[in-house]
Order: structure tokens, then C-alpha cells, then sequence
């Protein structure tokens, strides 16, 4: 015998019915009572079962009833009855996840559902085959980063090496470990030439996944030869200009080796995230077997210059220098590559990959003097910035008498850098000045004018501060504080070049860079935009100009400038906008006045 079940939903205008075996009667322990529960159903029954039949009911009733089409809602029994024959097309719109109501029966699961339109969802949905994880969608955004070919393209694991089928499960494990389903356009062009075993320059623009183009490739040579029982004798040498850039390398071998092929990697830099004195770091050396070994020039130079340090390069398969163009230009760093390159192989065992962002003419033709035969792999956004990026120049220029007074020219930036984060309100703002003195004047500046912390939390991060507070912030910044109070808040990082190298937020993007003080070198305002809208995502500049700064800037950023504004235009007409200190007047300036007023004898006048 069968009977109608009716559900009553919180909802007293949704009714649905559904057709089940009836032997008799239950009560739910809710209080709640009905009539078309089977004998075999559990009495343990709760209303966990009702609330699923009344989920699917809600959600067949959005199928029957058409919610997104331009009729009326049928109110009438037969228009509803008449309304669940709708057209094919719009029944198979319904998720199947949502129709299917499975419980165990004897060790079985079993779909009680019987008649109609649920029952034939649910036949389609299990009888499409589940979806699989297919590569990166390329889309209209992302089209500049990724490369139209796949992971299995042959040149990505293939060279010198008889066992094809094994480098091509390492490669393949290496990019599931990097997170990596379709490689970019810069990684599809330098693993082919670093698998050759050739010198190699790898050239593009910020945020274009050179990081993965040279470890991927090096990683799958270092794992095919084998292991060396010494200790202290990595197969790989990476050297970064900043112990920030030699963190993110760490963190980037880290997160490949936790899912993907093992291998071992430290980091031996001064300061940092993983830094210890001199004296551990060299025991740490001597005791232990590394594949990996990121530094900088100068901690590196200075261990090999010790007596007895335990390290060894002599097996060293490949020599990375990230961000070549600052390793070579800054003189500092000449000896120490010197010492580095006199405790490496020969040339012709050991391969020199050359990663950077800007590629002068100068480096280049440095390069090709030491490397002859050097291979140049160059990005097609080489010197350019990410197509979704969008830009905004202002012009802060002041009276051409009043260009010496600091003070103005700080107010007219301070007005303008609250109307640009008023304006671009998001979850991650950078700011970049040129000195420390300007960071802290930034930062005074933001945190008078959210003393409470309601709207936006001001961070710093710059040489002044120590390692730990700089790290702290960082991850503060990137990750945000885990409480209902700071939900709603903005983060706004505010630094100098040093979080413009090696800082990458992958997991915690960052939607709007701020450049409060032109940089006095113009290639250094490709990195700092470029710590935004990477890997193609989309991110938004400000640019702050004046006089002599304002041709350059128009140069660097190009044709493609979405606002162009002077700030001196609308100084004093938006009553809401921030009044500069000058239009006001200070403690200072009264007490000045004051102090005139009494001399003159007109206080009282």
C-alpha cells in the first residue's frame, strides 16, 4: 500500500510530495509526525533524514516551478502539477549532487526514490562519468601567462638520459608537487634549453613563474644521477640577491618535495626566515646531505672561506643566480661570486642558469664574455607588465617655489594616497618608498588616521626593523589575523625595494601596489608593480610623479595608462577629502602667531 507523504517545511508555502512504502505510522523525536516511513528505516531515525528530503524537496521545487524564468510563480495544485512537465533543457540543469539521498540498509546503499523526474536525474547523473581534473582553463585574463602546450609535451622531461619513461613520472610528480597543471609561457620556453645541459639566461617579467622554469628542469637531473654519500655535497646551488627571494626559493623546494619526489633542501643565509649564526649553519653542513643549497653571495663566500666548513661543490650539477642583473651590477657581490666560482666544477660539468626580471645590455653582453655559447631565453613579457594590470599615474608636482618645502610635498602625496586607497579599497595594499624615513612617515600617517584599526591595519617592513619583526609582519600581511574583529579589515604592507625582490603572495595575492616614491632607477618600478597581478590574475597601480619623474614615468609605463590625474587640481574643493597640513593651522604655527602677537603688543586687539 502505498500513501502521500507530505513535508512541512519552515517555509508553509513550499509543499511537496514524494511516494515511499507505508507500513505505518512514526514519531520523529523532533515532535515532528509522519506517515510514509518504512519498517526497514532505522527507529533511530532523526530529523537529519527530513531536513535532507526537505533540501531536495526545496530544490525541486526550483526545478518544477522555473524560479528564473519570467513567468509567475504557479499558485494553484494544477499549475504546480502542470509546471513539473517542463521542456528537457532546463530539467537537466539541476545539480545531480543535490538529488541523490543515499542511507545504508543491510549494508547497502539504496536510492529510496521512486517515479518521474527524480528518478530519471538521478539515472543521468550516475550514469555520466565523473569529471577529471583537466588542465588550467586558458581564458581571456590568463591567455599572456600560460602556454598553449601541456605537461606531456615530450622536450619537457627528454635529454641525455635512456630512461624516458622514468624522467617523465619524476617530471610529472616535480609539477603536481609545484602546483602546476599547464605550464607558463617562459616555463615551456626554458625547460627544453635547460635540459640540454646548456648555459642559460631565463628572461621575463615578474610573476611569470621563472622560479618553477629553472628548478623544475634542474630538480629532474639532480634526481637522476645517483645519490652522493657525503655530506655537505649538493647537487644544485641556487644564489639570491636577498634573503627574502632565497625564503621564497625554500618555500617553493618545500612545497614540491611535501607532495611530489623527495629531496632535501637548506638555506644558509644571514638574515631571514631560516637563519642561525654562522657556527650552526656550518654543522649543519657538516652533518647533514643536501640536494638543494640556497644562499646568498655573501653568507656562501664567507663558509667556504672557513677552514674545515665541510662544504663541497665539486659535485654540483647546476649554478642558478637569480636576479643576475642586480648580482652583477652591485659591486659587492663581484668577490664573492669570484670565491663561489673558484670552489664550482669546470664550465663544462657544471651548467650556469641566469634568472632575472630586467635584462640590460650590459649584463648581457657580461654573460656572453664568461659563458660563450650561453642560450637567451626571453619571455614574451620581458620588460613589460601583465596585460591585467591596470595602471593610474598622478601627478603630486608643486609651485615651482615651493618645490624645496618637504612638508608640502608630503601633504599633497598624503592627500593623494588616502583618496587612492579610498578608492581601491581591497584586501592587500603595498606601498613603496625609497627610505626608511619615508616608510615611517607613511606609516604615522595611516595609523593617525585610523587610530582604532576599524578600517585598515598599517604594517611596515624595511632594513630598519629586525628579521623576526620583519618576518611576523609578512605573515601577518599574507595570512591576516584569525578573528571576527579584523574580518573586514584592509592590510596595507608598507615597505621599500626589499619586499619588491623575492616577496611572492600566491596563496594571499596582492590587489593594489601604491609607488609613494618613484624609484630612482626606472627598471626597479617593473618589480615593485610586479607584485601584483601575477600568475594572471588581475591587480591595480598607483604611481606617484613629479617634474622630472613624470617623462620617465609616462616612458616606462607605455601607452597603456588608464587615468592620468594632478593632484593639485582638486587640492582644496572636496570638503570630505583629506585638508593638508599647510591649509591648517598646526600647534606650532599658532604658537608662532601667538608668540608674534605678544611682542607686538596686539594680543588684545
Amino acid at each position: 500500500m502505498f500513501a502521500l507523504v507530505t513535508l512541512f517545511t519552515y517555509d508553509m508555502q513550499m509543499v511537496d510530495a514524494f511516494i515511499i512504502s507505508h507500513t505505518k505510522p512514526r514519531m520523529i523525536p523532533d515532535g515532528r509526525f509522519s506517515k510514509g516511513l518504512c519498517n526497514d528505516v532505522p527507529i533511530s531515525l532523526t530529523s537529519s533524514l527530513i531536513n535532507s528530503y526537505i533540501s531536495e524537496a526545496r530544490m525541486a521545487r526550483r526545478d518544477y516551478y522555473n524560479d528564473d524564468s519570467d513567468q509567475s510563480r504557479p499558485t494553484t495544485r494544477r499549475e504546480r502539477v502542470t509546471s513539473r512537465y517542463r521542456s528537457e533543457d532546463s530539467k537537466e540543469t539541476v545539480n545531480s549532487r543535490n538529488n541523490r539521498n543515499r542511507f545504508d540498509r543491510g549494508g547497502e546503499n539504496q536510492i529510496q526514490r521512486k517515479g518521474g523526474l527524480r528518478s530519471e536525474l538521478i539515472s543521468r547523473a550516475r550514469q555520466s562519468p565523473p569529471r577529471s581534473e583537466d588542465a588550467t582553463e586558458i581564458t581571456q585574463t590568463n591567455a599572456h601567462f600560460f602556454s598553449k602546450k601541456s605537461l606531456t609535451e615530450p622536450t619537457f622531461y627528454q635529454y641525455d638520459n635512456e630512461n624516458e619513461i622514468n624522467n617523465q613520472e619524476i617530471h610529472k610528480a616535480l609539477c603536481e608537487g609545484a602546483g602546476i597543471s599547464r605550464p607558463s609561457r617562459i616555463q615551456s620556453l626554458a625547460w627544453p634549453q635547460i635540459l640540454s645541459g646548456k648555459h642559460t639566461i631565463v628572461a621575463d617579467q615578474t610573476g611569470s613563474g621563472k622560479t618553477c622554469a629553472y628548478l623544475i628542469p634542474c630538480l629532474l637531473r639532480a634526481l637522476q644521477t645517483p645519490p652522493t654519500k657525503r655530506n655537505g655535497s649538493p647537487k644544485v646551488l641556487i644564489l639570491a640577491p636577498t634573503a627574502e627571494l632565497a625564503d621564497q626559493i625554500r618555500a617553493v623546494c618545500s612545497k614540491i618535495s611535501q607532495t611530489g619526489p623527495s629531496f632535501s633542501t637548506m638555506v644558509v643565509t644571514a638574515n631571514g626566515k631560516y637563519t642561525t649564526s654562522i657556527r650552526d649553519q656550518i654543522r649543519m653542513i657538516q652533518r647533514r646531505s643536501m640536494d638543494v643549497l640556497i644562499s646568498t653571495p655573501g653568507r656562501i663566500s664567507t663558509i667556504l672561506r672557513t677552514r674545515n666548513s665541510g662544504l663541497d661543490l665539486s659535485n654540483v650539477k647546476s649554478i642558478v643566480l637569480d636576479e643576475v642583473d642586480i648580482l652583477m651590477i652591485d659591486e659587492t657581490f663581484g668577490p664573492q661570486l669570484r670565491t663561489v666560482g673558484a670552489a664550482a666544477p669546470l664550465l663544462d660539468k657544471t651548467q650556469f642558469i641566469f634568472a632575472t626580471a630586467t635584462l640590460p645590455d650590459s649584463i648581457v653582453q657580461t654573460i656572453t664574455t664568461e659563458f660563450p655559447g650561453v642560450v637567451q631565453v626571453k619571455g614574451p613579457g620581458l620588460h613589460r607588465l601583465a596585460p591585467s594590470l591596470k595602471e593610474n599615474l598622478v601627478d603630486v608636482s608643486v609651485p615651482a617655489d615651493s618645490n624645496r618645502n618637504d612638508e608640502l610635498c608630503f601633504d599633497v602625496k598624503a592627500k593623494q594616497l588616502l583618496k587612492a586607497l579610498r578608492q581601491n579599497r581591497c584586501r592587500r595594499t603595498l606601498v613603496f618608498c625609497n627610505t626608511v624615513e619615508s616608510c615611517r612617515s607613511v606609516e604615522n600617517l595611516l595609523n593617525r588616521k585610523d587610530r582604532h584599526g576599524r578600517v585598515y591595519e598599517v604594517l611596515a617592513y624595511h632594513s630598519a626593523m629586525t628579521p623576526e619583526a620583519r618576518n611576523a609582519n609578512l605573515q601577518l600581511f599574507a595570512n591576516g589575523r584569525k578573528d571576527d574583529r579584523h574580518e573586514n579589515v584592509d592590510y596595507i604592507l608598507i615597505c621599500t625595494d626589499r619586499a619588491a625582490r623575492g616577496v611572492d603572495f600566491d596563496e594571499a595575492p596582492v590587489d593594489h601596489a601604491l609607488v609613494f616614491d618613484f624609484p630612482k632607477d626606472p627598471a626597479e618600478y617593473i618589480r615593485r608593480v610586479g607584485r601584483t597581478a601575477r600568475a594572471g590574475r588581475t591587480g591595480t597601480s598607483t604611481v606617484f610623479a613629479y617634474g622630472w619623474q613624470l617623462p620617465i614615468a609616462r616612458s616606462v609605463m607605455g601607452k597603456k595608462l588608464d587615468s592620468f590625474k594632478i593632484a593639485t587640481s582638486d587640492m582644496k574643493y572636496n570638503e570630505n577629502d583629506y585638508e593638508p597640513r599647510f591649509d591648517r593651522r598646526t600647534k606650532k604655527r599658532r604658537d608662532q602667531q601667538m608668540k608674534e602677537k605678544i611682542e607686538n603688543g596686539s594680543l588684545w586687539e
